[in-house]
């Protein structure tokens, strides 16, 4: 049985390690303590409870094989060193290490008691401030606008973003829409300007926001939400490896970075054509597993079909528990729909059940 060590237990690494449990010797290499379901972390800041339901145990994900909780320092072919100073051997190394973001949207420690305090301490900056400025209007800070505005009264709510439109990567629709409802529940949209001076882009901080135009928003709280910043630290040790606009690792049509033959990459940190998106993942993950499968049975790696990006990349913004808008992968450019859907597909239960039952919960 060939061993694969994956490096990184977010949801493309864990989605991979379960497609390989059976077939391989799996060795999940994951430095945190618990599995983070931050797709449910910004409702979390204005619902708390939902803390208990998103931090998640490593215990029950696999049958056969095994989390170590370790930090990859480097990686080579067939081998990663361990910041304990050990290293572990397999016959292939796949590198999921994903993406960090601002606090309170994703860990910045291994440890997920710092995770609560960063919730709790923006919830109840929330709570105290009568307005709120969002700096960001990616899918977190549309998110997080519309969470804030349908379930806590009384807060003046504004997006700032340096874009003109909404979401135009995508379908013009989409982000027509969300403007729409974001309107109707209260939040100001400021596109096309640029926040300066701002304290920190990791965190909130006290307000005021003062934009590239001169003006200046009276908001006593502001959040950013400025996008995902890939974690490919691994890869500094790796001199051949490539690095996007973006800086993720760029990869070969097999997901495997430049000068090395049996490392592949998946995820937030690989430049494989697709979004940072978590349906990236899941349609990296099922794709590579298959493609580990054929090359331990004796196939070679170039000779079997190269990985297919989303050409009509969908993408799921709820707006609250009942409203938003999404983008499905059906027909050339997609197809917008709106609340009805969103809310059935994620808004109502942010895929809770669905991982609880992936974690063996």
């Amino acid at each position: 049985m060939k061993r694969v060590i994956i490096v990184g237990g977010g949801y493309a690494g864990t989605s991979l390690a379960r497609a390989l449990d059976a077939a391989f010797e799996v060795v999940l290499v994951e430095p945190r303590e618990a599995f983070l379901h931050n797709v449910a972390a910004i409702r979390a800041v204005v619902e708390p409870g939902l803390l208990d339901q998103i931090i998640l145990p490593y215990d029950r994900l696999l049958k056969r094989g095994r989390v170590v909780r370790e930090r990859v320092t480097a990686v080579a072919d067939g081998s990663v060193r361990l910041a304990s100073g050990g290293s572990l051997e397999a016959d292939f190394i796949v590198l999921a290490t994903g993406s960090g973001y601002a606090q309170p949207f994703k860990p910045v420690t291994d440890s997920m008691a710092d995770f609560r305090a960063a919730s709790a301490a923006t919830e109840a900056a929330i709570k105290r401030a009568s307005s709120i400025a969002i700096v960001g209007a990616g899918a977190v800070g549309v998110e997080l606008a519309g969470e804030i505005a349908a379930s806590v009264r009384g807060k003046s709510v504004t997006l700032v973003s340096a874009g003109a439109t909404l979401f135009p990567e995508f379908a013009p629709g989409l982000g027509q829409r969300l403007a729409a409802d974001l309107r109707k529940l209260g939040v100001t949209v400021r596109m096309g300007v640029r926040a300066e001076g701002l304290g920190a882009a990791d965190r909130p901080v006290a307000g005021p926001l003062r934009l590239d135009t001169g003006e200046v928003i009276a908001a006593d709280l502001v959040i950013p939400a400025m996008g995902a910043r890939p974690d490919t630290a691994v890869l500094t040790g790796a001199p051949a490896a490539r690095f996007d606009r973006l800086g993720r690792v760029e990869t070969d049509g097999w997901m495997r970075p430049a000068g090395l033959k049996r490392v592949f990459a998946l995820g937030d940190m690989a430049a494989n054509g697709d979004m940072m998106t978590i349906v990236a993942a899941s349609r990296q993950a099922p794709w590579l597993a298959k493609t580990l499968e054929a090359v331990a049975a004796g196939k070679a790696v170039e000779d079997l079909p190269t990985y297919a990006a989303w050409t009509s990349p969908p993408i799921l913004v709820p707006l609250g528990p009942k409203r938003g808008a999404s983008v499905l992968p059906v027909g050339r450019n997609g197809t917008v729909v709106g609340p009805m859907l969103t809310a059935a597909i994620k808004g109502k239960s942010l895929f809770i059940p669905r991982y609880h039952k992936e974690f063996g919960l």
